[in-house]
């Protein structure tokens, strides 16, 4: 026993098993520390863990059958005992044991840094992408008439966030689609998709003004970081930046983050005329009084005239104001001429800013309601390019998509828009719309949870509809929901859901007049609309029919979207339809970006629909 002993000693079987359990170790540790990080299969460290297992027998086999030799490697028993050299080799393979520890013990000193790493490009294992959303700042000023100030401050700080390569920044309209609701962080962020939030206030008093901002980890609801700042509102454009990078500082330094500095050009606008803009602002965003907001950015521009912002947002006031004097057949003219005043306001913020993403979507707004959809396409798909596009970009460039029949391409742009602006109502008000007009109602109702805490009329109407269209509400069910949910509602839209009541739940076989089908579609209240789509199709097919008389004659031709559902293919064969598409020179945007799949091209003058 004794002479095998030695003999395993003099073939170095014990000196290669150590040498082989230490780099296998070592292997094992650097596998498994990496594995995740560089996005590898689960499998992948248990199976280097089976295959140092497995080479071990093998590797103790092959030392005592083989040795190495000045002639290279032979088999133990042709080598002469006098000529051996494994004291050599066992010497060597004693430095390979030693040097190999010490990477062991390397390894395991640095390993718990690299294990807490996270990663910014996100998916590698169990890291989580670092994300982030900007609440908008509460208003604790004693008037409480600082909302907007809280909002551009938040705003601000986002934009400046959202600049840095790396980190991902929910947008201002998802952010802020949560205002005034009694939410807790958490909650929100669960919403947004988000890791960590910033919120704060503001406080302004004469000229001062005090600035508080803290940032959460929704993980574990703990403050990384929080300050309160103190200045006259001068420098509210200094402090909104420097906010901004004692977040980015908190992210790198707490979390392990490599982050880039924070860098911009910071504003150095007339604070009266800032403050203007913010008011003005935040009127268009409610969707209320643009004449004032007109007023009071028209003063702003007087004081600063090369304020780009404030040139876009005069555009975005005059592009909806033309909008509604639109829906007025009669003030169609009234309304070309606003939309022409509203294109030259954009173009002059693109004139300062050629990057203006804003700018750029509202003149494709324009064009959009002009009925001009090529230089529309052009001009939002500009937009949406830009290092940080608007959200509105994409909601028009989808709308574009819609009106002309590709409910495919909308689709696609809004899907994509919703990974960064995960609750923007409007974003999931028209991605609805469009899987309405596609039959896709199983996927509305699916989606319902996405604008749970968004409380937009349409949205949650359009679900419930879809609701009833696959069978999940009672239509009665449905009646009583929409009575209880909009008490509101005027007594001619009370009156027409008795109408419809009478004919979806009591049976009632009263044929309806096209004036009372025009009412019901008409209806500004979306739950009267939406009863209007569970009566029989032919009262659709005539509403359809006669709303889209004369449509390319006046602006907002949003009726066009009603043409590409299956259920209307017997009005898409009419050749006043036709005419249609022609006078608003459809086929030649088609042929510059795809056909629908509702017509095609025939000749290079012909074409068809179904």
């Amino acid at each position: 026993m004794s002479r095998y002993f030695d003999e395993l000693k003099r073939r170095n079987v014990f000196r290669v098993g150590a040498a082989y359990a230490v780099v296998g170790w070592l292997t094992i540790e650097v596998v498994d520390t990496l594995a995740p990080r560089m996005a590898m299969p689960e499998w992948v460290p248990g199976f280097f863990i089976m295959l140092v297992l497995i080479g071990l027998p093998i590797a103790l086999l092959f030392s005592w059958a083989f040795e190495m030799t000045p002639e290279g490697l032979k088999k133990t028993a042709d080598v002469d005992t006098g000529q051996s050299i494994t004291n050599t080799t066992g010497q060597k393979i004693n430095y390979v044991i030693i040097a190999s520890l010490a990477a062991v013990v390397l390894f395991q000193q640095f390993a718990p840094s690299l294990s807490t790493i996270r990663t910014l490009a996100g998916g590698a294992g169990d890291a989580q992408p670092i994300s982030i959303a900007v609440l908008p700042f509460a208003d604790l000023s004693a008037a409480g008439d600082q909302e907007y100030l809280g909002d551009g401050v938040a705003e601000e700080i986002l934009n400046v966030l959202a600049a840095i390569d790396g980190l991902k920044v929910t947008s201002r309209t998802s952010a802020f689609a949560f205002k005034g609701q009694n939410l807790q962080i958490p909650e929100i962020a669960g919403y947004l998709k988000v890791t960590h939030v910033v919120e704060g206030s503001i406080r302004k008093q004469d000229d001062q003004v005090r600035i508080t901002a803290q940032l959460i980890e929704v993980a574990d609801d703990s403050h990384l970081w929080s300050d309160t700042y103190d200045s006259d509102l001068s420098n509210i454009f200094r402090l909104q930046d420097e906010i901004a990078g004692h977040i980015s500082t908190a992210l790198s330094t707490r979390l392990n983050l490599a982050l880039p500095a924070v860098a911009r050009e910071t504003p150095n606008w007339d604070i009266a005329a800032y403050e203007l803009y913010l008011r003005a602002r935040q009127m268009n965003i409610a969707r209320d009084n643009y004449v004032k907001a007109i007023g009071l950015l028209d003063t702003a521009l007087s004081i600063e005239p090369d304020f780009a912002d404030a040139w876009a947002e005069k555009g975005t006031a005059l592009a909806l104001r033309a909008y509604g004097i639109g829906e007025d057949h009669e003030r169609s003219a009234e309304s070309f001429e606003m939309y022409d005043e509203a294109w030259l306001a954009a173009g002059r913020a693109t004139d300062i800013d050629p990057d203006h993403s804003l700018g750029a979507a509202v003149q494709g707004l324009v064009r959009i309601n002009q009925q001009r959809f090529i230089e529309a396409r052009v001009l939002l798909e500009r937009s949406v390019a830009q290092k940080m596009p608007d959200d509105n970009a994409f909601l028009w460039l989808a709308i574009t998509q819609a009106l002309t029949g590709d409910n495919d391409g909308a689709l696609a742009v809004l899907e994509a828009r919703l990974k960064a602006s995960p609750t923007a109502p409007n974003l999931i008000r028209w991605r609805d719309q469009v899987l309405s007009n596609q039959g896709r109602w199983q996927e509305i109702w699916e989606n319902r949870s996405a604008a749970a805490a968004v409380e937009m009329e349409q949205t949650i109407t359009n679900q419930q509809l879809a609701g009833v269209i696959i069978g999940e509400v009672d239509v009665e069910e449905f009646i009583a929901w929409g009575l209880k949910k909009f008490p509101n509602m005027s007594a001619d839209d009370i009156a027409l859901v008795d109408i419809m009541a009478d004919i979806l739940v009591r049976g009632s076989n009263e044929q309806l007049e096209p004036s009372t089908i025009d009412r019901i579609f008409a209806s500004e209240t979306s739950f009267v609309n939406s009863l209007g789509y569970l009566l029989p199709e032919d009262y659709e097919i005539g509403f359809v029919n006669r709303s889209t008389v004369g449509l390319a004659d006046r602006p907002n031709a949003t009726e066009l979207t009603l043409f590409w559902p299956d259920r209307m293919s017997v009005l898409r064969q009419r050749p006043e339809t036709a005419q249609l598409f022609r006078d608003l020179e459809l086929p030649a945007y088609w042929d510059l970006y795809g056909w629908p799949t509702a017509c095609w091209r025939i000749d290079i003058s012909e074409f068809e629909c179904d």
